[in-house]
């Protein structure tokens, strides 16, 4: 039987990628999962094939049409590889059987990273999932997927949407234009290197510290922490004239009914005011708060999709060739994506999984490759992940979230892939 050939354009978040990619900026971020026994190369690579099949979103290469890049099957044998030592490395899709993810696979810990064109994380996680579910299955252990594993649903069209799109309102456009955001800058790793440290913390513990002592969602905290660690330990914040900015992504799938495996989120900000000189971290905090409520209204969340997305239905831009599209976007992000964004918080949520896959998945971690700094969340059984990557060798800012998560009352188990001198050889 012959296989189906399909083709997708690009979703609006995900065309400016392929264009602004490199080495220094990646856009791939990870999603690993530790499971209780060392991982069988072979059993990942048959699942992860197995799962390809359902998956029609993730199983394509990207091409070059004249206007715009654009998605075309891909049915070529997928191959895990071992895990190498740098975190959400670039990586060229034509070294790698023309997909946009990779699989790793280190002594218990099967890894998925995802080239931000693919997904988000709300489909990386749906694809990650699957893939455990059938490496269990292939070993033999029989788990319920009770209705939590996407590739054990029937596929469905709204799955491959994009729903920035089907929620496009010309009337509801607005000006998108933004302030250049303060950066955080000093020396890198040699060689792309992305430093990780992780805070394990007790859900329950957590949560109670934030109802109670601060009124506010976890996010929210972890928000203004960022925000206080940038101002505390940082020389030239205060009267840099630029705004610290932190981009928070939203899932929109909740907002817009959506249920796409396709990019699906948009970017809030928290700003706080470099010429100020009084800030603590509880007028920080206040702050956060008021700017969330804020902008996390569907009607603003739609005005900037329709805005997004006017941009890309300009005539003018359309008539572009793809090249002088792509020349563009650098330009473009240059002046309205890498410069208008100082520090990132991703929080993916608490991972729901089948009951049977207690004991068997003990962690989960979520990693982006940020620029400067990075920050996601994700939740697990009893437990929160709070990672921090960074690029640069300054562990400062780091050292006073922590410090002050342990002064909060909270017990932290920490993990990270630094060591002593590596400022020094790297």
């Amino acid at each position: 039987m012959k296989k189906k050939r399909y083709w997708y354009k690009l979703d609006n978040a995900a065309k400016i990628f392929p264009a602004v990619s490199k080495d220094d900026r990646s856009n791939v971020f990870r999603l690993s999962f530790y499971i209780d026994e060392v991982v069988d190369k072979d059993i990942l690579e048959e699942a992860v094939n197995k799962v390809l099949k359902r998956f029609e979103t993730f199983a394509v290469q990207l091409k070059n049409g004249l206007f715009w890049n654009y998605f075309a099957s891909n049915e070529r044998h997928f191959e895990v590889e071992p895990e190498p030592s740098e975190l959400c490395r670039y990586f060229k899709s034509n070294n790698n059987q023309g997909y946009l993810f990779k699989v790793y696979y280190f002594q218990n810990k099967i890894t998925l990273e995802t080239f931000h064109s693919l997904s988000d994380g709300t489909g990386a996680l749906h694809f990650i999932k699957s893939i455990v579910y059938h490496y269990f299955k292939i070993r033999g252990f029989k788990i319920e997927h009770e209705g939590k594993i996407l590739s054990e649903k029937p596929s469905s069209k709204k799955e491959s949407e994009d729903n920035f799109i089907t929620n496009y309102d010309k009337s509801s456009r607005r000006n998108l234009k933004e302030e250049h955001a303060y950066h955080l800058e000093g020396e890198r790793f040699n060689q792309h290197w992305v430093l990780f440290l992780k805070a394990r913390v007790n859900a329950k513990q957590l949560i109670d510290l934030v109802k109670t002592k601060y009124q506010c969602t976890i996010t929210q905290y972890f928000t203004a922490l960022n925000a206080w660690s940038v101002y505390k330990e940082t020389v030239d914040f205060v009267g840099n004239k630029k705004p610290l900015k932190i981009f928070v992504p939203v899932n929109l799938r909740p907002y817009f009914d959506s249920v796409t495996l396709r990019n699906f989120s948009l970017y809030i900000k928290a700003t706080y005011d470099s010429e100020r000189t009084d800030w603590t971290f509880e007028n920080m905090l206040e702050l956060t708060k008021e700017q969330y409520k804020d902008q996390l209204d569907r009607d603003k969340l739609q005005s900037r999709i329709s805005s997004l997305v006017g941009f890309e239905k300009n005539p003018l831009i359309r008539a572009l060739p793809l090249v002088l599209k792509q020349i563009a976007f650098k330009v473009g992000y240059k002046i309205l994506g890498e410069s208008i964004s100082s520090c990132s918080i991703s929080n993916l949520g608490k991972v729901d999984l089948p009951s049977g896959f207690k004991g068997k998945v003990t962690d989960i971690d979520f990693v982006n490759a940020g620029y400067g700094l990075a920050m996601t969340l994700v939740s697990i059984d009893d437990h929160i992940n709070m990672i921090l990557s960074s690029p640069l060798k300054d562990l400062s800012i780091m050292n006073h979230m922590i410090s002050f998560m342990v002064k909060d009352g909270l017990d932290l188990v920490l993990d990270t892939n630094y060591k002593e001198g590596y400022d020094e050889i790297l």
